[in-house]
């Protein structure tokens, strides 16, 4: 019987949670040593499990605990060591207690976690991860179709608990976000034209009717709810619908296996992140859509899943190829920038995701610098190029005409368009929508009339 997957959790918890460290000098079995000075208990643990002969013998001839034991005594000064020494056997349990206080536990897959919770109460954690593991590493086919035929398997039973995850009346978070990507497609398609007054407009200007993101209205218009707003709405039908699918399919996965909680926080910080990174990096951009939330969903879910073998994370993973496929395969046909928006997209969601995977209560090591790197990064260039002063971008008409179907809408103040147009773009004011210069024209009539009959009068 193969105990490799006890040996390892047992090793694991010892790491992470009881600070021990790894003797490092290999010894010729497959045994592990590990040491502890400052431990209460034991200073040493030896976990084996290939045990065979006497029993005498093998403890006495252990070559690798008696280096271990000068190693210890010369650098940290410790005249008094313990030793635990677990011998993982089949259907075996018992115990030795030595005068000098070592102690050495046979025991089997059915009762070791038992027994070290008389020193390590904690260990018994290791019980409940147990219970909870829907591995399937090492696991052959014909062991897969057993264990689905048995109704009181635990792979039946961690099928139906995903599938049960996995019912669309539990997807609370994916439906709403549905529904709000629904909601703009379908003013602007039904009732945009009256209310913004889109008709004729060109397409990064309608974009940015419906909340589209660019660099100018971001810092001098102060509009930052577009950082939210920028993935709500695409000019195509036929690619909003094939992306809804699409993200419907992802995010369903994503609340089943990282939770609500999660999927809300990468939506939240994922897309404002993404979003003003680009708006940074690409000042004269015009860009939204469902495409870069799509791209951070699956980048989310995949460095969840990144490594594990349990049966949720092999059917997220097979269910959502068609997206790696559709994000590498779709900026051939709509423009090769949409590979730069997935690129983005997919490390901001792919970073939120193993953050939030991350388990503190374990030593902290250099993988948990990749999202550190990531976030940190695309805070620090977006805050850089946002507050670069001396970048002056050329006058951009889509981004006025937006304005002015929002002041035609009373959503804006005419003062608003012409700050932008004469303190931010140094527009001549001879190449002013003729709209604005009558409107000037207009004004300049009023008070010139008006300061005319007030100096008649004072004449009088």
């Amino acid at each position: 019987m193969s105990f490799d997957k006890d040996k390892l959790s047992l090793v694991d918890y010892f790491l992470k949670q009881e600070k021990y460290n790894v003797y490092k000098n290999k010894p010729r079995n497959n045994n592990v040593y590990l040491y502890k000075v400052d431990s209460k208990e034991f200073q040493i643990i030896k976990i084996i499990d290939d045990f065979s002969g006497e029993f005498n013998d093998f403890i006495i001839n252990d070559e690798v605990v008696q280096t271990l034991r000068t190693f210890l005594n010369k650098k940290f000064q410790r005249a008094k060591l313990t030793i635990l020494s677990i011998v993982l056997i089949e259907n075996h349990s018992q115990i030795y207690k030595d005068d000098n206080g070592d102690v050495t536990l046979f025991v089997d897959k059915n009762n070791y976690l038992d027994r070290l919770s008389t020193y390590y109460p904690n260990i018994t954690m290791l019980q409940k991860n147990n219970e909870n593991d829907t591995s399937m590493a090492g696991m052959t086919t014909e062991e897969i179709l057993d264990g689905i035929k048995d109704p009181n398997s635990k792979l039946t039973k961690n099928l139906k608990q995903l599938s049960d995850k996995l019912s669309v009346n539990n997807l609370g978070v994916t439906w709403v976000l549905i529904a709000l990507l629904l909601i703009i497609p379908i003013v602007g398609i039904f009732f945009g034209s009256q209310i913004f007054n889109t008709q004729g407009l060109s397409e990064g200007a309608t974009q940015l009717v419906y909340g589209g993101l660019t660099r100018d209205l971001l810092i001098w218009n102060n509009q930052w709810w577009r950082l939210w707003t920028y993935v709500l709405f695409s000019s195509n039908p036929l690619l909003v619908v094939l992306n809804l699918f699409l993200i419907f399919s992802v995010a369903r996965y994503v609340e089943a296996l990282l939770g609500r909680w999660r999927l809300s926080i990468i939506l939240v910080v994922g897309i404002p992140l993404a979003g003003v990174f680009l708006a940074a990096v690409l000042p004269n951009w015009i860009f939204g859509g469902l495409t870069i939330l799509l791209a951070i969903l699956w980048g989310s879910l995949f460095s969840y899943n990144y490594g594990k073998e349990d049966l949720g994370a092999l059917i997220a993973n097979q269910r959502t190829l068609i997206i790696m496929l559709w994000l590498l395969i779709m900026p051939i046909f709509l423009g090769y920038s949409f590979y730069l928006i997935n690129f983005v997209g997919f490390f901001v969601g792919s970073a939120l995701g193993y953050a939030l995977e991350f388990n503190r209560s374990y030593r902290v090591n250099w993988t948990i610098l990749y999202p550190v790197f990531i976030i940190v990064t695309m805070i620090v260039v977006s805050t850089i190029a946002l507050l670069w002063i001396r970048y002056v971008p050329p006058f951009n008409s889509a981004v006025i005409n937006a304005l002015l179907s929002y002041y035609r809408a009373g959503l804006l103040e005419r003062s608003a368009i012409e700050e932008m147009l004469n303190n931010y773009y140094f527009y001549p004011k001879a190449n002013w929508p003729i709209f604005l210069l009558q409107s000037q024209v207009n004004l300049n009539d009023i008070f010139f009339n008006l300061k005319e009959g007030i100096s008649n009068l004072w004449q009088q």
